[in-house]
C-alpha cells in the first residue's frame, strides 16, 4: 500500500520571509522523494527560511527523519530549517531519537514566524 503525501506551501512576512510547507499525510520512504524534490526547488528558488507544519503527519518513519536532514543541510548557510506542531506520534519519535535537540520545534505558529 502506497502512502499519501499532501504539501501545501505559503510565504509568511516575518522579520524575514518564510516559506512555510504545511504537510498532511505519512511521512516514510515512499513519500520521502517527493518532500525533498518540493522543498530542494523552494531553495533553489530561493528560499532561505523554512518552516515545516508537521501537525498532519500521522506517521513519520526513519526515511520522514532523513528527509528533514537532507533538506537542513540544502540551506545556504545563513538559511534555517524550523518544525512547526509535530503530531504526538511525530513528537515520541523526535524525543526517542534525540531529534528534538537538533531541530528547532515550535508549538506556536506566529511565534515559530518570528523566531526566524
Amino acid at each position: 500500500m502506497s502512502s499519501t503525501l499532501h504539501i501545501a506551501v505559503a510565504e509568511e512576512k516575518g522579520s524575514k520571509p518564510v516559506t512555510v510547507l504545511h504537510l498532511r499525510g505519512d511521512l516514510d520512504a515512499s513519500t520521502q522523494p517527493e518532500l525533498e524534490e518540493k522543498a530542494g526547488g523552494l531553495i533553489e528558488g530561493g528560499a532561505v527560511y523554512i518552516l515545516i507544519d508537521l501537525a498532519e503527519i500521522g506517521y513519520m518513519g526513519s526515511a520522514g527523519l532523513r528527509a528533514l536532514h537532507s533538506i537542513a543541510n540544502k540551506l545556504p548557510e545563513a538559511g534555517q530549517l524550523k518544525l512547526l506542531r509535530p503530531s504526538e506520534s511525530v513528537g515520541k519519535v523526535f524525543k526517542t531519537l534525540g531529534f528534538d535537540s537538533y531541530f528547532d520545534i515550535h508549538i506556536d505558529f506566529d511565534e515559530a514566524v518570528q523566531s526566524f
